[in-house]
């Protein structure tokens, strides 16, 4: 997955280009810091999904009862899988990981929101939704 420059406040990629390293989006950021004048709040270098990069805006943003939701049928999903074989096993939508070693929806969260990137470098698009805002995340557990 690429990496870009997005400006906070206009909601945009601040590059028509994205770059495979995150290095080198960082050298575009801190070009625009010093001679655009971007002060270091208004912009960060994050993944560029690849409708995103084409698009320029976010393409879909969950709301935080969706993403309860999905912890809790994570949570029902994992002692599911607990007693199915192998083709009967339903996959999760957050990190394996984290719905593993939880004792409640609420687990699953707080555990995507100490950890995101695990999340965010998902082969699974669903999974990398979720994990794409950490404030929602925050919201969700309220």
């Amino acid at each position: 997955m690429k990496w870009n420059v997005w400006h906070l406040p206009s909601s945009r990629w601040l590059s028509f280009r994205s770059w495979g390293r995150r290095s080198t989006a960082e050298e575009y950021r801190d070009l625009l810091i010093e001679e655009k004048k971007f002060s270091e709040e208004e912009i960060e270098v994050s993944r560029v999904f690849p409708m995103l990069e084409q698009h320029g805006t976010v393409l879909m943003k969950l709301q935080p009862s969706v993403i309860w939701k999905c912890a809790m049928d994570d949570f029902e999903r994992r002692e599911h899988n607990k007693q199915a074989d192998v083709a009967g096993m339903k996959p999760y939508a957050f990190h394996r990981k984290h719905v593993e070693g939880a004792e409640s929806a609420n687990d699953i969260i707080r555990a995507a929101i100490a950890d995101p990137e695990i999340g965010q470098r998902s082969a699974k698009r669903d999974t990398r939704l979720l994990y794409s805002d950490v404030e929602l995340l925050k919201e969700a557990l309220r």
